[in-house]
C-alpha cells in the first residue's frame, strides 16, 4: 500500500468527449481493454490527489461537468473518493493522511440500510454518531433470488449503504418506516427528490480465505464483516461496487469490479466495456500500483435510458450475474415506487419468453398516478423497500 501524492494530469480533463452509447461493452477480464490513446486520457498520467478527488467528488456541479466530457475518469474519481481511508470516529469523512487500501473507507462508515430501516419504522440514530459501533452484517443473494457462490464455496455477499445527503433527505421526511412511504399515496404528498449531493452504494464482497486466497489477499479493499444466519465474524474483500450519484436528476450510475472475478468467483462477464473507459482504467491501473486499487476496473458509466435508438446497459458480474444482458441500473431503478395495494412495490423483472428478464431502455408510466393500483415513485432508491411496518 502507498500513500496517493502524485498530481493529476492535465491530460485527464482536457481530452476529447467520450462517446458513451452503450455502457456496457465487451470487457477483457483483465481490467486493461484495448482502448485507442486518443480517448482524452494519458496513459501514463498520474492519480489524482486528495484535494482534487474530494472537491470534485463533493460539488455536483463539477461532477455533473465532468461525467460529460469523461465519463470514465469521473467514474475513477468517484470509485476513489468513496475508498478514501475514513477519519476515525466520523462518518464519510475522507481522512487526508490516508493510505489507500487501508480500511475503514469513507463508504464503509457511511449509514448501512440495517442501520436505516429499523424495525416497527422506528427513527435510525443521527449521523453524527461516532460511526458505525461494528461490522456491517452482510446479505445473501442477488436480487433475482439466486446465490453466487466463489470457487472456494462461498456465498458472495452484500452491503448497501448511503452518504449524508441521502440519510438526511430520508430523517426529513420520515421515509425510513412504512408509515412515512404510505403517506407519499395522500393526495397532496410532495413526490421523492433527493437533493444532488445523495449518494448511495451496493457493495458485494468475497469470504477471503487466508489458504486458497493467499496470493490474493493484497489484490482486495478489505472489510469486517458479519456473516449471517451464525453471525459470524468474517474478512471479506470487495468484489463489485455500484455507485450512484444524484448531481443528475435521473443519477449517474456507476460500477466497479474486481478484475480477477472469473477466475476466483466463476461469474461469467457478459457485457462489454466501451474502449475509451478501458483506456483510462489502464492508466488509473499503472498510476495506482502498489495499491488494492489498482485491481479494480470502471465497468461503464450510465445517465441515458437510450443513446441513438439503443436502450443503454450497464452490468456488474457480481451483483447482476444471471441477467447481465437485460440489466439496466437506470431503468430498473427507475421503477423503486411505493403502493398501499395488495402489491406495495413495483417488480424488478418482467417475464419473457419464460424467463426472467431486466427492464430497459425508458421504463414504463403506467404504473405512476394516484389511483387505488397505481404508485409513488421513490427517485430510483431501491433500497427504500426495506422500510418496516
Amino acid at each position: 500500500m502507498v500513500a496517493l501524492s502524485a498530481v493529476l494530469c492535465a491530460a485527464a480533463c482536457g481530452g476529447k468527449k467520450e462517446t458513451q452509447g452503450n455502457a456496457s461493452g465487451s470487457g477483457t477480464g483483465t481490467g486493461t481493454g484495448t482502448g485507442s490513446s486518443d480517448s482524452g486520457v494519458d496513459a501514463a498520467m498520474a492519480a489524482p490527489t486528495f484535494e482534487q478527488v474530494v472537491s470534485t467528488a463533493t460539488a455536483p456541479t463539477q461532477v455533473v461537468e465532468l461525467v460529460k466530457r469523461d465519463p470514465g475518469y469521473l467514474a475513477w474519481i468517484m470509485f476513489l473518493y468513496v475508498n478514501w481511508p475514513a477519519k476515525a470516529g466520523e462518518r464519510g469523512v475522507p481522512d487526508p493522511g490516508g493510505t489507500l487500501g487501508a480500511s475503514p473507507t469513507v463508504f464503509q462508515t457511511w449509514k448501512e440500510v440495517h442501520e436505516v430501516y429499523l424495525a416497527g419504522g422506528a427513527a435510525p440514530q443521527p449521523w453524527a454518531d461516532g460511526g458505525p459501533s461494528g461490522p456491517p452484517t452482510l446479505s445473501l443473494g442477488e436480487i433475482d433470488g439466486t446465490t453466487l457462490v466463489d470457487v472456494n464455496g462461498n456465498p458472495i455477499t452484500y452491503t448497501v449503504a448511503m452518504n449524508q445527503g441521502t440519510f438526511d433527505y430520508l430523517v426529513s421526511r420520515s421515509l425510513y418506516g412504512w408509515s412515512g412511504q404510505a403517506a407519499l399515496r395522500q393526495a397532496g404528498a410532495a413526490p421523492v427528490a433527493f437533493p444532488a449531493s445523495a449518494m448511495e452504494v451496493k457493495a458485494s464482497w468475497k469470504i477471503l480465505d487466508p489458504v486458497a486466497d493467499k496470493d490474493r489477499l493484497d489484490h482486495y479493499i478489505v472489510a469486517e464483516a458479519i456473516l449471517p444466519p451464525a453471525n459470524t465474524r468474517v474478512t471479506v474483500g470487495l468484489t463489485g461496487l455500484h455507485i450512484i450519484s444524484k448531481a443528475l436528476p435521473n443519477w449517474i450510475w456507476i460500477t466497479f469490479e474486481q478484475i480477477e472475478n472469473r477466475e476466483t468467483t466463476g461469474a461469467p462477464w457478459n457485457f462489454a466495456i466501451d474502449p475509451a473507459v478501458a483506456t483510462t482504467n489502464l492508466a488509473m491501473q499503472k498510476a495506482l500500483a502498489g495499491t488494492p486499487l489498482a485491481y479494480y476496473q470502471a465497468n461503464g458509466v450510465q445517465t441515458e435510458y437510450v443513446v441513438d435508438g439503443a436502450a443503454t446497459l450497464l452490468a456488474n458480474s457480481q451483483i447482476e450475474t444471471r441477467f447481465q444482458k437485460s440489466s439496466s441500473c437506470m431503468t430498473c431503478h427507475a421503477l423503486a415506487s411505493v403502493s398501499t395495494s395488495a402489491q406495495p412495490r413495483l417488480d424488478f423483472f418482467q417475464l419473457e419468453a419464460g424467463n426472467l428478464s431486466g427492464f430497459v431502455g425508458m421504463p414504463p408510466t403506467s404504473p405512476f398516478g394516484p389511483g387505488p393500483d397505481q404508485y409513488s415513485a421513490l427517485d430510483f432508491v431501491w433500497s427504500m423497500r426495506e422500510a418496516k411496518r
